[in-house]
């Protein structure tokens, strides 16, 4: 059995290259929103392997199938003569002359589907398809249709897709949608997909809001002093407790580039020191051996990519803002950051707080002058109070 040391110890070691991720791409419908949104995740987060599902939610229900319009699981259909069920179709990624896919696809911009054919057609990367689910699936929104693929009611182990898997939705490593932003009084009117999928998906989210400006790649600025080599920036959020550094883990496992600026990011905050119950040598500890674990993967000493790690903390007294959402958003409108990477912990005492007073990773994803990934630690890392244990050896808590 490892010893606790060893156990620490390896989860410090990084991984040299990521596994390929399934990630499902959230379409609103908007063209102009998607297009930026996608071009970014493209050049930003989606590595050449990631296998992509795009997935647009119609209210109501659709009665047009494209395909000679046999439902799946009918008896004789095969791939080549079913392309759509009650409530979920399979859209063609090649362009079609046929005018009944050209209606289907309309919420489809061009941009997106000649760079998903470009994937498809590639040898070097992974799969990708395009999904349009409606009302007839038994999912009265686009939340409870996102649960249900992250719950596998659309994957090929489930009883109803048994056999068709290819049109199944596996559950999603990694989810990339779009938010308008909406303000407090809205999104307690009316709800929210943004807080929803915050409050009730455990998997990790990126948001990238429909008001921010096209974002791919660094700035000229940030170019010229890196020498001239596009280099992503990368602002992940610490409150120097446990969650945090597996926060860290996390991002270093799934999403560190070679040539990544890794800023680790830090608010002092003695209430929430008291709040997490830790102390500022815990801090100290969490944060250096986050950067081990960023440093290692880079390989410092040796990397020509420019990739590097770096810390920031900011007290109170470095800005005008005493609150520490603030003062994280001040910090970001001032750098060229282009990605900040947050996490929050999974627990339904906090959802009805969130409608009122706006939690950090929902204050981030509003406000942020960049797109937020958003970080939902799996179960088993929920919040525990252990009896005999120091804040330091807390090691399930997830409250990042």
């Amino acid at each position: 059995m490892a010893t606790k040391q060893e156990t620490e110890k390896s989860t410090e070691t990084a991984p040299t290259a990521h596994a390929p991720k399934r990630v499902l791409y959230l379409a609103s419908g908007s063209h102009e929103a998607d297009v930026k949104s996608f071009e970014y995740a493209t050049s930003g987060v989606l590595d050449a392997m990631d296998a992509i599902v795009v997935m647009h939610y119609v209210k109501g229900a659709v009665a047009t199938m494209y395909g000679p319009g046999r439902l799946a699981g009918s008896y004789g259909a095969d791939e080549d003569s079913v392309r759509a069920r009650v409530g979920c179709t399979l859209v063609p990624v090649s362009t079609d002359d046929d005018s009944e896919s050209r209606e289907i696809v309309e919420w489809l911009p061009e941009y997106i589907r000649a760079n998903l054919l470009e994937r498809k057609l590639s040898k070097k990367k992974g799969p990708v398809s395009v999904v349009q689910i409606d009302g007839l699936s038994g999912k009265g929104s686009v939340e409870e249709a996102l649960a249900a693929i992250v719950d596998g009611e659309f994957s090929s182990s489930h009883e109803s897709y048994k056999n068709d898997e290819w049109i199944s939705i596996e559950p999603p490593n990694l989810i990339i949608m779009g938010c308008r932003g909406h303000g407090l009084v809205r999104r307690a009117l009316l709800g929210s997909v943004t807080q929803n999928v915050l409050n009730r998906i455990s998997v990790p989210t990126l948001f990238f809001r429909s008001n921010l400006p096209k974002l791919v790649g660094s700035s000229e600025l940030v170019k010229q002093s890196l020498g001239g080599i596009d280099q992503r920036v990368v602002a992940i959020a610490m409150s120097g407790s446990n969650s945090s550094r597996r926060l860290v883990e996390y991002f270093v496992q799934e999403h560190l580039r070679m040539s990544d600026v890794v800023l680790l990011l830090h608010c002092h905050d003695e209430t929430q020191l008291k709040n997490k119950d830790i102390t500022p040598g815990d801090v100290e500890e969490n944060i250096c051996r986050s950067m081990s674990t960023v440093s290692s993967f880079l390989h410092e000493e040796t990397n020509k990519m420019g990739g590097r790690v770096m810390r920031m903390t900011l007290n109170k007294d470095t800005g005008s803002a005493s609150d520490i959402r603030d003062r994280t958003i001040d910090f970001l409108g001032q750098t060229d950051v282009n990605l900040l990477v947050v996490g929050r912990a999974l627990s339904s005492a906090h959802r009805l707080r969130t409608v009122f007073m706006t939690p950090f990773p929902q204050y981030c994803v509003t406000h942020a002058p960049c797109p937020v990934l958003v970080y939902n630690p799996p179960q088993e890392y929920a919040r525990s109070q252990p009896s005999h244990a120091s804040a330091a050896e807390a090691t399930t808590s997830m409250a990042a």
